[in-house]
């Protein structure tokens, strides 16, 4: 889709008249794609106790409103306690669409969003032709449709750390400009990296905040419930205890709670200092990979005194062959080889994320992952390996 920004057209430049005018105060409504997700539904379990929560808007896939409200309670269940009813979401809080609908941004209910964060995108580390339509392409649809909505106070893009690519060094800052495609080790990564870059480019007047994720793994109170994804690898390798990066890299983790109530006070906070922000644990909490495995170990009674290996990635196609023979259940072991590949590759750039940026607005930092490591290991133990899998390769 091509957009015409020049010249601007008079409703657009009315629009902004009206909204550089508008208090930032006032009644809040905001509009939340991928509320079905991992992280969209974390977001709208943190808002669920607000007085916001009753007149927020949800884009869902449904056929109908009343499937649309029931896939949101159902996303939301996973975050709830044991026990605790899901909370009340109303037919009216959904609007019925594809991300990939050409009208998906149509209903005239947006006109009085005030707040947009849009978690929605295809976060497969497959290689899926739907990335570039959905994670860019509905993107900028997405931005065109509010570039235009007068109340529209603030508009939250959720992003990835990783979006920085492949040739930064350790400490990892904001910066706007993402690198293009070549730098990137996965076409999610590249994807979300040119998003970015665009919104930018093509919609200056939107009042844009980016959030960066760094690695979000489980929930801090209820582990492995709401999705296990990438926590699975981590069991496999402290199995294998042989891996390619040394024990002494790092890995920056965050439960998803924690990145879910981030995003919600930078959403509804009156003003903020910086465009951009990591949500990571940053140089004070980030995990050593030696650390983790030991750890996972002591709980599996695994490794059995074994040093850690590290081996090469030519290694790793047996090494995924070998643990599907032995694995309890049927482990696609093509898609196991290619998931050490892809997240050794990652282990390798030893990436910490800067957090200061986060902790300046006055937020807490991180949870430490090993302060809830275990959780994440009881809530996954009777989970096959095969329908953890399935959480990173849709």
């Amino acid at each position: 889709m091509v957009f015409n920004l020049f010249p601007r057209s008079k409703q657009l430049q009315e629009a902004q008249d009206i909204r550089a005018r508008l208090p930032q105060s006032g009644p809040v409504c905001i509009f939340l794609t991928g509320v079905t997700g991992f992280v969209g539904g974390a977001i709208a379990a943190a808002l669920a106790d607000t007085e916001n929560f009753k007149e927020m808007l949800f884009l869902v896939r449904a056929q109908s409103a009343a499937e649309g409200a029931q896939r949101v309670r159902q996303s939301l269940a996973r975050f709830t306690p044991p026990g605790v009813p899901p909370p009340l979401v109303l037919e009216r809080q959904v609007i019925v669409a594809d991300l990939n609908d050409a009208d998906a941004f149509s209903d005239p209910r947006l006109d009085a969003v005030s707040h947009v964060i849009h978690s929605a995108a295809v976060t497969s580390f497959a290689d899926r032709p739907d990335i570039w339509t959905v994670n860019v392409d509905a993107t900028m649809r997405l931005a065109e449709r509010f570039s235009e909505v007068a109340r529209l106070r603030r508009f939250v893009y959720v992003g990835t750390a990783m979006a920085c690519g492949v040739a930064r060094g350790a400490i990892v800052t904001e910066t706007l400009r993402l690198p293009l495609e070549h730098a990137h080790l996965v076409p999610y990564t590249a994807s979300k990296a040119r998003a970015e870059n665009q919104l930018r480019e093509r919609f200056p007047e939107l009042p844009l905040v980016s959030v960066r994720p760094s690695i979000i793994v489980g929930h801090s109170s209820l582990g492995c419930k709401p999705s296990a994804s990438i926590f699975w690898l981590l069991k496999v390798v402290s199995q294998l205890n042989r891996f390619v990066c040394p024990p002494s890299a790092y890995l920056d983790i965050v439960p998803v709670d924690y990145c879910a109530s981030t995003i919600v006070t930078l959403t509804l906070k009156p003003t903020l200092a910086f465009p951009v922000y990591h949500i990571s644990a940053g140089p004070g909490g980030s995990s050593m990979v030696g650390e983790l495995l030991q750890a996972l170990q002591g709980m599996e009674g695994g490794a059995q005194g074994r040093p850690y290996e590290r081996v090469t990635e030519a290694a790793l196609k047996q090494m995924a062959q070998s643990f599907g023979a032995t694995a309890r259940g049927t482990v696609n072991t093509r898609m196991l080889h290619k998931a050490l590949t892809l997240y050794g590759r990652f282990s390798r750039l030893n990436y910490i994320f800067d957090q200061r940026r986060i902790l300046s607005e006055g937020l807490p930092p991180a949870p430490s992952f090993l302060d809830y490591l275990g959780r994440c290991h009881r809530s996954a133990q009777a989970l096959p390996l095969r329908e953890q899998m399935a959480c990173d390769f849709k």
